[in-house]
C-alpha cells in the first residue's frame, strides 16, 4: 500500500525492506513526494513510509486526504491481457476500488485512473509485475 502522495521515479535496489515482490508496487522504489505544491525527494527513512503507505509519522502528509495508502494487485492475466486490482484506503478501510487494463500486445493500457499519480504507481506496479 504505496502513500497515495508518492511519485515513483526509479527503482530502489539499496533501501532495506523484507521481501520487495511483496512490497504495494512490486519492488521498492525511489520517487518524490507530491502532497504539497513544491515536489520534495524523500530520504531513505521517509522512502519506507512512503513504499509502504500509512506515512502518519510524515511531516508533509495532508490533515485532510481521500487515501492514507494505496494497493495494487494481478487479478487475471493472459497473453494479451493483465487486469489490475486497485484500492485506495483510509484507515485501513477501501474508499474507492477498481480495475484497470493493460493491453500486453498493443503496449499501451485499455483503461486508466483518472487520478494521475495512481496510474503512474499501477504503471510501477505492472513493471515491477512483468520483469518477475
Amino acid at each position: 500500500m504505496a502513500c497515495p502522495f508518492f511519485f515513483p521515479t526509479e527503482r530502489a535496489h539499496d533501501i532495506a525492506l523484507p521481501h520487495p515482490a511483496r512490497l504495494p508496487l512490486g519492488a521498492a522504489w525511489r520517487g518524490v513526494c507530491q502532497a504539497r505544491s513544491e515536489q520534495s525527494a524523500p530520504n531513505s527513512q521517509e522512502l519506507q513510509a512512503c513504499n509502504l503507505g500509512y506515512a502518519h509519522s510524515c511531516a508533509r502528509l495532508p490533515e485532510k486526504r481521500v487515501c492514507d495508502a494505496v494497493r495494487f494487485g494481478v487479478v487475471t492475466e493472459s497473453i494479451s491481457r493483465v487486469a489490475i486490482q486497485f484500492v485506495l484506503e483510509s484507515q485501513h478501510l477501501p474508499v474507492a476500488h477498481g480495475h484497470l487494463e493493460y493491453d500486453r500486445l498493443g503496449h499501451m493500457w485499455a483503461s486508466v485512473h483518472p487520478e494521475p499519480r495512481v496510474q503512474h504507481m499501477a504503471e510501477c506496479f505492472l513493471r515491477s509485475y512483468l520483469e518477475r
